[in-house]
């Protein structure tokens, strides 16, 4: 799986990181913000990289926030969007192979400033740009029965 965007945004506590990432990934789009602010919210850069991932079919997005958690949540509101939290190879790779995962959200928090913790992220990032979905039966019911039972609009 090679995606043809990939997608990438993230608040204040992911600004840092967002940056490293960049300078290792400079092909991604950059969705913001492109200037920190210590009162910007996840949500609107969930938001942003949501609508753009849904548009642009086998494209991909990645989300930072300072735990991953908030920023996840709001872009799984989304019918078609499937963010998972990913902290290691293993998920990354399971993100993909069964849940068709088409987000990434990293922690900026836990990878902070360590060189290893940014090494571990970098090595998640790749393996879930590049892990193809089997479409396996199983797989491709409960990922339907995760937009079917969305409640709400979007």
């Amino acid at each position: 799986m090679n995606p043809e965007k990939v997608f990438i945004a993230g608040d204040h506590r992911g600004f840092k990181l967002k940056a490293k990432l960049l300078e290792v990934f400079p092909d991604f789009i950059d969705l913001g913000p492109s200037e920190y602010n210590k009162d910007d919210d996840y949500n609107d850069y969930a938001v942003k990289v949501s609508k753009s991932v849904l548009e642009n079919p086998n494209s991909f997005g990645v989300l930072l926030c300072g735990s991953a958690i908030g920023i996840s949540m709001q872009a799984n509101r989304f019918k078609g969007i499937r963010a998972a939290i990913v902290d290691d190879e293993g998920i990354a790779r399971l993100s993909r192979e069964h849940n068709n995962a088409n987000i990434i959200c990293l922690s900026a928090d836990r990878i902070g400033d360590d060189p290893e913790k940014f090494k571990k992220a970098l090595e998640c990032m790749n393996i879930f740009l590049h892990t193809p979905f089997p479409a396996e039966e199983r797989h491709v019911r409960r990922i339907e029965k995760l937009d079917s039972i969305l409640i709400g609009e979007n």
